[in-house]
C-alpha cells in the first residue's frame, strides 16, 4: 500500500486523481472497488472530504498472470461444464463475465450458468450446454440434490468444532453448516457447507457470529491497522467442490476447484495452508 499524507483539504477522488497522474474516472473506479484506506478506515465515497494531516492508503498496481478460460475448465460432459472461476470476474449476463468467456471460446451461445458466485469469490462455477440441461440442473438445485462447500479464511479463531447457523437473509430461511478446520495467528480456515444458497449467505452468517470473512468489505472489519489486511484485494472465500448425483449419467459426480494464488498466499502466511 502507498501512504500519502493529506496537506491541504480536498475529497478523496481529487485528491487520488492528482497523486496518480489519472483520470477522475479511473480514480473513482479505485475508490468504488473498496481498496482505498483514510486513516485505517475503508472508504468508498469519491466526495469523501480529506482533511489536513490525513492518511490515505492506496494499493499499488500488481502484476498478476492472465487468467485463461482454456486452463480452468476443470469438468466436461456432454451436458455440462464446470469452470474455476476467478476472483474479479462476474459469474454471468455482462460482457466479460466467465458466461461469456466460456461461450466465445466454445463458440456455443446456448451455454448457460446454473448458478453464480460473488464476484470477489472464486472457484467451481457450473454451466449447462443447453436450456432443457439447464433447467433439469436448477430443478436439482431446488431440491437440495447438490453439495456446495465452500473454503473461508475468517478472523478470530474458532473454539468451535462444528455450528450449525440458522438465520434469514433478506427475510428468507437460510442454512449454513460450519466446520474448522484450522486456527492460527488469529484466524480461523472454515469449511461450510450451505444446503440453502441466499445471496451473501456466508458472509452474512459468519459475520453475525463474529467471524467475520478476511477482505470481506461489506460485512467485515471496519477498522484496519494491519499492512497485511491491507493488501488482501477481496474476500477469502472459495467454492472448493460440488458433489451431485449426475440426473444425466446417473453417476456420482465431483468437481473440485484448486485455491487461486492470493488465498493459497495469505493461507500459508498465517499458517493454515
Amino acid at each position: 500500500m502507498k501512504k500519502i499524507k493529506v496537506e491541504k483539504r480536498t475529497n478523496l477522488k481529487d485528491f487520488i486523481a492528482t497523486y496518480l497522474n489519472i483520470s477522475k474516472n479511473r480514480a473513482k473506479e479505485i475508490i468504488d472497488s473498496r481498496v482505498v484506506f483514510v486513516n485505517n478506515r475503508r472508504v468508498w465515497i469519491s466526495s469523501y472530504i480529506l482533511n489536513d494531516g490525513d492518511v490515505v492508503e492506496i494499493p499499488q498496481e500488481e502484476k498478476t498472470d492472465k487468467w485463461g478460460i482454456e486452463k480452468n475448465i476443470i469438468y466436461e460432459d456432454q451436458y455440462i461444464i464446470g469452470v474455476n472461476k476467478p476472483p474479479f470476474l462476474e459469474s454471468e449476463s455482462k460482457k466479460g463475465s466467465v458466461e461469456d468467456i466460456l461461450r466465445s471460446f466454445k463458440k456455443d451461445n446456448k451455454i448457460k450458468a446454473i448458478h453464480r458466485l460473488d464476484r470477489e469469490t472464486s472457484g467451481v462455477l457450473l454451466f449447462a450446454k443447453n436450456n432443457n440441461v439447464f433447467e433439469r440442473f436448477k430443478k436439482a438445485w431446488r431440491d437440495k440434490k447438490i453439495k456446495k462447500e465452500y473454503l473461508a479464511i475468517s478472523h478470530g479463531e474458532a473454539e468451535f468444532k462444528k455450528k450449525v447457523i440458522n438465520l434469514p437473509v433478506d427475510g428468507k430461511y437460510a442454512k449454513s453448516f460450519i466446520y474448522t478446520v484450522k486456527t492460527d495467528s488469529g484466524f480461523s480456515l472454515f469449511r461450510i457447507e450451505i444446503p440453502t444458497g441466499r445471496k451473501h449467505q456466508i458472509r452474512i452468517h459468519l459475520s453475525k457470529v463474529r467471524y467475520p470473512i478476511v477482505g470481506d468489505k461489506l460485512y467485515g472489519l471496519k477498522d484496519i491497522r494491519s499492512p497485511l489486511l491491507k493488501n488482501i484485494k477481496r474476500q477469502m472465500l472459495h467454492s472448493y467442490r460440488i458433489s451431485f448425483f449426475h440426473p444425466y449419467t446417473r453417476k456420482k459426480t465431483v468437481i473440485k476447484a484448486d485455491l487461486f494464488p492470493d488465498f493459497e498466499n495469505f493461507g500459508k502466511r498465517i499458517r493454515l495452508l
